[in-house]
Formats: structure tokens, C-alpha cells, sequence
């Protein structure tokens, strides 16, 4: 699962979190952070660190304030984070962050005019979060405030709408346009598109995921039956918190929607992630047992990042797995990773369960996944979440060779990214 909400105990806490002007820093010492306090004045802002070039990519969504790029940085190409700024269309502010040496920063700079990036200033390292607050603080807009009375009548209203991001399996000898995972957006009246992060805080603390859920379910198993009509078998995934299956009716529930639309079962895959409590997982095995029951799959999501993952896919009847993005991202930096990874894919096989590695976003890494003998692949690599017009145009087109191309139907590539 991509694009999730930053995890607090909080809910209400996360959702303000959430709302904040963002701040992408794309550096190796990022230890100021951890120094902040709640009434620190920079906390107006919410920080996130880029993790990887796809990470980097992910947290563009919404469009942040401010990308902070560390001319010398390691973990995510400084010169490659500008680029993606240009091929990405953000209109965000840039500072750069420079150690002393003059040779780096001149290059950055030179960069950063090549693809018309906004640089609105230097500092020296080590980063100071007041220096660099005040330097964008100018530019901040007013945070977007989310109520729960707003999410209801955006419910009610179907202001909610969904994207998708394509999923290729390899089919015998070729690669197809198979799946779609379901991302929600929020077609806000006044302040415009908004992402998972921009209302999920707000969503959880109001008692609204169920509400949420059912929509996207209704919506992503709708869009499914208007494919089929139009001639194009795609299964869409749907991401759904476990303890939110607590009776033996919601299979019910789903096959009688998937009926409505002339969706086969099959077509339907619920992700889940592992179940936070023991109470949880003992409220959902018989309920997840009839959702297998009745023909739709079940993934386990974030595979290989909690320690009960082993004891998850034991207890329950899971067809499907996503290996975590952490991990994919790790196989062509480190051994371990890559042998990780293949292991996985061998036992999943061996239980014969499907696997789909997310958070691919390079030929190198695709490469590795393809002699892990991988089944299925999602990330930015093969194209980023689109609207459901632009998935359909996306899988008539599709073809093999594109993969990693900037052809139709393609998503990063070593040359950027095309945006439909």
C-alpha cells in the first residue's frame, strides 16, 4: 500500500500533523529533528525526510512548501531530486544545503537553473531548523483546517473520488496491465485536490473509517464494472483496516455489491495490513475466512516489516502479498535485502501465494525482482496513480517494451516521469 498517514498515537495530533505545510528534506543528518519540541516555532511545519527516490516522489503528493536538497547527500541523488522537481511540474521552493565545498554547491546550483527549479537560498551544514524556518516562512500559505462535518458532506456529496495505480504480473512470457490499487483523493470546493494525509488524521479521530471504506469499496468495485463493460479485466485492490471486519455478514456485503456491478469475486483484492492487537486478529480470521469463501482474494500487505508477518500469513487465508517497499528499495544496495527478497518470493510459491513488490522505482531493481522470479509490480517505475480515464488509456496502450520508458503507459523512468 502506497500513500498512508503518518502514524500517531493521536489521531487528532496526526490529522494537524497532516495539514501542515510540508517540508521534503533530501539529506543524510537530519538529527535537528529530533531535538524539536511541540512548541518549537518550526513545528508549523510537517518534516519528512525523503527515504529513497521513490519515497521522495510519494511525499510530493500533496506539492510541499519547501524541498531542502543536501548538495552532498547519499541516500537520495541530490542532482536526480532536482530534476524530478522540473519532471514532476511542482512549482515548490528549493534551498540548498552545502557543506563549504564550493565544486558540489556550483553543480547543484547549475542544476537547479537547468531544470528551473526556485532556489530561494543557501545554508551551511549542519541544517538549523530555525535558520531554515525563517527563510520559508514567507512563503507559507495557511494551514487547511479538515472537520469531520466536512467529511461527512463529502461523503454524502461524492466530493471523494479515486485514483489508481496500475500493477503488472508477469503472465507466462510477457508482463500485462493486470491490477490497480485504489487510492482516495478529496475533491475539496475551496481548497482543491487533497491527499490521504491532508484528511486521514481527521477521518480515524472522527469514527469515519468505516463510512470511508464502504465509499472507496462502492467506488473502486463500480469503476471495475464500467471496465469490464469497456472490454478491460483489471482486478482493483482496496486497502481495508482489519479491525474494521468484525462480522460474518461483510462478505455477504461485498458479493452482493460485486453482483450490483457484474464484478467477479476474483477481481476483488482486500490488502491488509498486519492486525494491531490480538483482539483484532482473533475478531477477523472467521470473517476473513468467509471473504475467501466467497471467492475474493486477501493480500497481506507490508510483508517482512513486523515481527507476526510469518504468524499472519499461518493464521489467515491470504492469496497475495506485497513485499514491503523498504526492502525492494534495498536489494540492489545490499546482499542481505536481495536475499531476503528472494526467499520470500520462494516460500510465497511454495504456499502458492502471489507476490507483488511495491516501491520499485528502477530498471536495476526490476531487474532483481525478475530473477526473484516476482509475479507482480507496482511503483513509480511502471506508472504513478492516475484517474480511472487515464488508467484505460494507460492499458490500451500498453505493451512490454515500454516498462521503464517514457512511452505510453509508463510511469519514473531513468529519464523522468510522463504524467497523464
Amino acid at each position: 500500500m502506497t500513500e498512508r498517514a503518518a502514524a500517531y498515537d493521536d489521531p487528532l495530533r496526526a490529522s494537524l500533523i497532516s495539514a501542515r505545510p510540508r517540508i521534503i528534506l533530501v539529506a543524510d543528518d537530519c538529527r535537528f529533528l529530533q531535538g524539536m519540541h511541540d512548541d518549537d516555532p518550526a513545528n508549523i511545519y510537517e518534516w519528512a525526510v525523503a527515504k529513497s527516490r521513490e519515497h521522495f516522489v510519494e511525499l510530493t503528493e500533496p506539492p510541499p512548501l519547501a524541498v531542502v536538497v543536501d548538495v552532498e547527500a547519499k541516500g537520495v541523488d541530490p542532482i536526480d531530486a532536482l530534476f524530478l522537481l522540473s519532471a514532476l511540474s511542482l512549482k515548490t521552493k528549493v534551498v540548498l544545503v552545502h557543506g563549504g565545498d564550493p565544486v558540489p554547491l556550483a553543480h547543484a546550483r547549475e542544476t537547479a537553473n537547468t531544470a528551473s527549479a526556485d532556489v530561494i537560498g543557501t545554508l551551511p551544514r549542519p541544517i538549523a531548523a530555525p535558520a531554515l524556518a525563517r527563510m520559508v516562512s514567507q512563503y507559507s500559505s495557511s494551514v487547511i483546517a479538515v472537520s469531520a462535518d466536512d467529511l461527512q458532506s463529502a461523503l454524502r456529496e461524492h466530493q471523494m473520488l479515486l485514483h489508481f495505480q496500475p500493477i503488472i504480473s508477469h503472465d507466462g512470457n510477457r508482463w500485462v496491465m493486470s491490477d490497480v490499487e485504489a487510492l482516495v483523493r478529496w475533491r475539496h470546493p475551496k481548497h482543491g485536490l487533497l491527499f490521504p494525509g491532508q484528511f486521514l488524521g481527521t477521518v480515524r479521530s472522527s469514527g469515519l473509517m468505516s463510512d470511508l471504506t464502504d465509499y472507496v469499496l462502492t467506488e473502486a468495485i463500480q469503476q471495475a464494472g464500467i471496465w469490464r463493460q469497456q472490454r478491460l479485466d483489471l482486478g482493483v485492490m482496496v486497502n481495508l483496516e482489519p479491525h474494521l471486519v468484525r462480522d460474518l455478514d461483510f462478505a455477504e456485503r461485498l458479493v452482493r455489491l460485486l453482483g450490483q456491478f457484474d464484478v467477479p469475486p476474483g477481481r476483488l483484492t482486500l490488502e491488509v495490513v498486519e492486525s494491531s492487537s490480538a483482539r483484532d486478529r482473533e475478531l477477523v480470521v472467521n470473517a476473513m475466512q468467509s471473504v475467501r469463501d466467497s471467492g475474493i482474494r486477501l493480500s497481506l500487505d507490508d510483508f517482512g516489516t513486523g515481527s507476526s508477518s510469518l504468524t499472519e500469513l499461518r493464521r489467515l487465508p491470504f492469496t497475495d502479498l506485497k513485499i514491503d517497499r523498504a526492502l525492494v528499495h534495498d536489494m540492489t544496495l545490499a546482499p542481505k535485502a536481495a536475499t531476503i527478497v528472494s526467499g520470500i518470493v520462494d516460500l510465497a510459491h511454495r504456499l502458492s501465494i502471489r507476490v507483488c513488490a511495491e516501491g520499485v522505482e528502477t530498471a536495476e531493481t526490476f531487474a532483481a525482482l525478475l530473477a526473484a522470479k516476482c509475479d507482480a509490480i507496482q511503483g513509480v517505475f511502471i506508472a504513478r496513480p492516475v484517474t480511472a480515464a487515464n488508467v484505460e488509456r494507460m492499458v490500451r496502450n500498453w505493451s512490454p517494451d515500454q516498462i521503464g520508458t517514457a512511452g505510453p503507459g509508463s510511469g519514473l523512468s531513468t529519464t523522468g516521469i510522463r504524467k497523464y
